[in-house]
C-alpha cells in the first residue's frame, strides 16, 4: 500500500512539473512574448528541443523529495513547505549543473524561473487533488480512533477532521480502556491518539502496555496548554525534558517579523488604495458619521494604541445594543460568550458587507505602518477584556497584536474567548516566517469562503 500511494504521489509531482514547464515555455512564446521582447530577451528553440531539460528536472526532483522528505506523511502546510523548498533546489542544482557542464544553451533562465514560480502552487493543488481521489478509492487511508474522554476529545476529533490530507479516518471514540485491546481489534483500528491527560500513569502505562505491537500508537499531550505541545525535547541522563518554545521572545525574530510586516503593509496600501475612496464614498453614502471607527486597543507591553477600522456600525451603536440584548435573553447569552453578535443590531447594511468580507479591517494596514500592529499577531484586545486574559497575559502583551492570527483561521468569531487566548499564546511561542505566510495564505481563503464570518 504504501509503494502504491508513493507510485500516486510521484505522478502527481511528474505531471505538476512538467505542465509547469509548459506553461512556463507558452507563457514565454505564445502568451506574452511581446513582454519578455522588451527586455531585450530571445525567443526559446522550439519546446522539443528543451525535452532533455525537462527530463533532467524530473530527476532532480525525485531525488531532492526523497532528500527533504517529500514523500512522507505531511499535513497540507508542511508538504507545502518542502515543496517550495524542494522546487527551489531542483532550479538552482539545474542552474549549476547545466553550468558545469558547459551547456548553457540548453537552458533558458526565464522558461527555468517560471516554471519554479508556475510549481510553486501547480504542484500543492495537484497532490491535493491525487490526494482526494487516492483516499476516495480507499488507498493510504487509516483508520484511527481517539482514547479519551471530555472536551479535549472534540478539539483533537476538530483537527483529526480538518488533517484529512494526511489520510486519517476517524472510526470511533473510547473513553472506557478495561477492554482496550478487543475493541481496538473489533474496530479495525490501525492508529490509535491516546489523551494523556485524560487517565492516570497507571493507566497510560496500562493502554500502552496492551496495544504496543498491535497499533500504531500516538500520545497527545495536554491540549489545554496548546504552547507546550511543539516544545523541544532534550534528555538528561534518564530523564526527559521539556524546554517550551519561545520564538517571538527573541530580538532577532522580532525584526524578522517587523521587515515582513512593512513589505506586506505597503504592498497592501498600494494595492488597495482604490478601494479606499470607494468604501469611504459608500460608508458616507449609508449612514451618518466618521468614514473611520477609532478604538482603544492594547498592543505590546499593554499600552493602549488606537486601532482603525472602516465605520459599519451606527453613531449610537452602544444604546442600540443595550437595547436589543434587555429585550432577548439569548442574544445576551451569546454575546457574553462570544462578545460577538450574529444579528448586530449596531451594524448598518454597507457595515454587514465590510464585515462578511473583512473589508472594514484595511485600515489596519495604517496601524502595522505605524508600528502599533503586525499583519499577523494574537488578536487586538480591548482594555475592558485585560481581567478575562489570566495566565496568557504575560506572552500575549510581548507581541504586537495582529490584523489576522491563528484566531481567525481557524474559526474566526465562532471560536470561544479561551480558546482564541490559547491559539495567541501557541503563536507567540511558536512563531516562524513559514508560519506568517501559512496564515495569510489560509486568511485570504477564509475571506473568500466567509468561514466564520459575520
Amino acid at each position: 500500500m504504501k509503494k502504491l500511494n508513493l507510485v500516486f504521489i510521484l505522478l502527481s509531482d511528474f505531471i505538476s512539473v512538467s505542465l509547469s514547464f509548459s506553461l512556463a515555455y507558452s507563457f514565454r512564446e505564445i502568451f506574452f512574448p511581446s513582454l519578455f521582447d522588451r527586455f531585450g530577451i530571445k525567443h526559446l528553440h522550439n519546446f522539443s528541443f528543451y525535452f532533455p531539460l525537462l527530463v533532467q528536472i524530473l530527476i532532480l526532483w525525485l531525488i531532492v523529495g526523497l532528500i527533504t522528505g517529500l514523500y512522507k506523511r505531511n499535513t497540507f502546510w508542511n508538504d507545502v513547505k518542502t515543496i517550495w523548498e524542494s522546487s527551489f533546489f531542483v532550479t538552482i542544482l539545474a542552474f549549476t549543473f547545466s553550468f558545469v557542464a558547459k551547456k548553457e544553451i540548453l537552458i533558458s533562465r526565464v522558461l527555468l524561473i517560471l516554471t519554479f514560480l508556475f510549481s510553486l502552487f501547480l504542484v500543492p493543488l495537484f497532490r491535493a487533488i491525487f490526494k482526494k481521489i487516492m483516499f476516495s478509492i480507499g488507498i493510504n487511508r487509516r483508520n484511527v480512533a481517539i482514547i479519551g474522554k471530555g472536551k479535549e476529545v472534540n478539539l483533537l476529533k476538530q483537527e483529526l477532521e480538518q488533517n484529512w490530507y494526511k489520510g486519517f479516518n476517524l472510526i470511533g471514540i473510547i473513553k472506557e480502556t478495561n477492554r482496550i485491546d478487543r475493541t481496538i481489534k473489533e474496530m479495525q483500528a490501525e492508529e490509535v491518539f491516546i489523551l494523556s491527560s485524560c487517565y492516570d500513569e497507571k493507566t497510560i502505562t496500562s493502554i500502552l502496555m496492551r496495544l504496543e505491537g498491535v497499533v500504531e500508537i500516538n500520545i497527545i499531550p495536554n491540549l489545554s496548554r496548546l504552547s507546550l505541545a511543539t516544545g523541544e525535547i532534550e534528555s538528561l541522563g534518564t530523564v526527559m525534558i521539556l524546554i517550551p518554545p519561545h520564538n517571538l521572545y527573541r530580538k532577532a525574530n522580532l525584526f524578522i517579523k517587523r521587515c515582513f510586516d512593512l513589505f506586506i503593509a505597503s504592498f497592501a496600501m498600494a494595492v488597495f488604495s482604490p478601494l479606499f475612496l470607494i468604501i469611504s464614498l459608500a460608508i458616507k453614502l449609508d449612514s451618518k458619521g466618521p468614514v473611520f471607527f477609532r478604538q482603544k486597543r492594547l498592543g505590546r507591553g499593554e499600552k493602549p494604541f488606537t486601532i482603525l477600522k472602516f465605520r459599519t456600525m451606527f453613531v449610537d451603536a452602544d444604546k442600540r445594543l443595550r437595547k436589543y440584548l434587555n429585550k432577548n435573553p439569548e442574544a445576551k447569552k451569546e454575546w457574553e460568550k462570544y462578545r460577538k453578535l450574529k444579528n448586530d443590531p449596531r451594524v448598518t447594511k454597507v457595515g454587514k458587507f465590510l464585515r462578511r468580507w473583512s473589508l472594514d479591517e484595511l485600515p489596519q494596514f495604517i496601524n502595522v505602518l505605524r508600528g502599533e500592529m503586525s499583519v499577523v499577531g494574537p488578536r487586538p484586545y480591548m482594555p475592558e477584556e485585560r481581567g478575562r486574559i489570566g495566565k496568557y497575559r504575560k506572552a500575549i502583551y510581548r507581541v504586537k497584536p495582529g490584523i489576522t492570527g491563528l484566531w481567525q483561521v481557524r474559526g474566526r468569531n465562532q471560536l470561544p474567548f479561551e480558546t482564541r487566548l490559547a491559539l495567541d499564546e501557541f503563536y507567540v511561542r511558536n512563531w516562524s516566517l513559514w508560519l506568517d505566510i501559512m496564515i495569510l495564505i489560509q486568511t485570504i481563503e477564509v475571506v473568500i469562503t466567509r468561514r466564520g464570518a459575520y
